[in-house]
């Protein structure tokens, strides 16, 4: 997979993540220079009892762009703290984008903060009405600076 909007960094670390890639659907679409984006088509297993995608997806989005957008920047780091906010949900089929960018950086710590969108589509009868975001949720990540196993 060569993409100049992947770090190569980013693209070793693709194949020993598709595990959790696959289990969520995710798609990485940039990682470079701090900044990650990860899109979604919500899948009908992750749906919950009451009709809407489960906020594991958004949770993973998120934690995982933190890990790719930190890589990009020549770091690896682990989650230590997250906090997640759900602003609205989406259903079967939905489409998200998460787009995640390192805040600070010290030699053990990195914060970085992160937004999940819904894409809505709106009314297909009106052409002029254009894909449109939407936030779904947002968080903050501390992560810790770990040296690359070898």
């Amino acid at each position: 997979m060569a993409n100049e909007q992947i770090h190569p960094r980013v693209l070793a670390a693709l194949e020993q993540d598709q595990g959790i890639l696959q289990s969520f659907g995710m798609t990485l679409e940039k990682a470079m220079d701090g900044i990650c984006e990860f899109s979604v088509v919500v899948p009908n297993t992750l749906v919950n009892a009451a009709g809407f995608a489960h906020g594991s997806i958004a949770f993973a989005m998120l934690d995982t762009a933190c890990a790719y957008a930190l890589s990009s920047t020549g770091a690896r780091g682990v989650t230590l703290n997250a906090n997640t906010s759900y602003i609205r949900g989406a259903q079967a089929g939905s489409k998200l984008r998460a787009s995640v960018q390192v805040v600070s950086r010290t030699k053990r710590i990195a914060t970085l903060r992160g937004e999940v969108y819904l894409l809505d589509v709106g009314d297909a009868e009106d052409a002029e009405d254009a894909e449109e975001e939407v936030l779904a949720a947002h968080g903050t990540f501390i992560f810790q600076l770990i040296e690359p196993r070898s």
